[in-house]
């Protein structure tokens, strides 16, 4: 595969499995993604695309925070944030991991909860009387299951999406809400990332990385609006969907 192919299908890859609840690192994509070169641009394609996407909100947050008032979403973005990192980088740092088809396992373990959760719609949302007691929405509460889960998601190849939506819909948000908070603290997970990847040498013409990360950039853009209008027409259906993707892929792996 010559290298522009290979910038291609990870860029594209790295995107939809990042918005899915999959793993792009994973064994069952490893085939097709070039993770000594093409990894990087990628996830700064889909960083990058996050703050695009919802630079409006983003922008009145800061400015509302200038004139000291905090929005509650920039209060969800901020300690999620930071329980990311208090979480992952520990488990970074000693080298914890759970190998890739374990990981397969947990991912499907969380996605027969997302089943289970669409079936059973809100008899599960077990932390909905305490969240909705919270003076804020999103709260705190969502902030601290939100970052733990994204944070635990750097263990091998988890997924998380699947994670941090799982996360956010136990306290009874809609699915469309918990997709778009999940998509807003996703950069302090790929930042995250890329600060742990060591070194990055690029071999070729710039515009062969630059493709992955415009590809991983376009696609991220067009995923999330797809996935945000699909969980606002039927969020039970979309969420038992939604959880059938890591049950194919662990069934993949295994028949493969």
């Amino acid at each position: 595969m010559d290298s522009l192919s290979s910038a291609v299908l990870t860029g594209i890859i790295t995107a939809l499995a990042s918005w899915l609840p999959l793993n792009p690192e994973g064994s069952l994509f490893s085939p097709l993604v070039n993770q000594t070169e093409f990894l990087v641009p990628a996830y700064l394609g889909i960083t990058f695309a996050v703050l695009f996407r919802y630079r409006e909100r983003f922008s009145e947050m800061l400015i509302k925070a200038m004139k000291g008032i905090y929005d509650p979403e920039l209060k969800f973005i901020v300690f999620a944030a930071v329980f990311t990192v208090t979480v992952g980088y520990p488990l970074e740092r000693f080298s914890c991991a759970v190998s890739d088809f374990s990981s397969l396992i947990i991912n499907a373990g969380i996605g027969v909860f997302l089943i289970l959760m669409a079936l059973l719609w809100p008899k599960l949302a077990i932390l909905k009387r305490i969240d909705e007691k919270l003076p804020e929405q999103p709260s705190i509460l969502d902030a601290l299951s939100g970052g733990i889960l994204q944070g635990l998601s750097v263990l091998g190849t988890l997924a998380r999406t699947g994670f941090v939506t799982a996360g956010l819909v136990v306290p009874g948000h809609s699915v469309k809400k918990s997709l778009e908070w999940g998509f807003m603290v996703a950069p302090a997970y790929f930042v995250f990332k890329l600060a742990m990847i060591r070194t990055w040498k690029p071999d070729g013409p710039a515009w062969v990385p630059f493709t992955a990360f415009l590809l991983a950039f376009v696609v991220s853009l067009l995923t999330m609006r797809v996935l945000e209008t699909l969980a606002e027409r039927n969020d039970r259906k979309f969420l038992a969907i939604f959880g059938l993707i890591p049950i194919l892929a662990l069934i993949l792996e295994v028949i493969a």
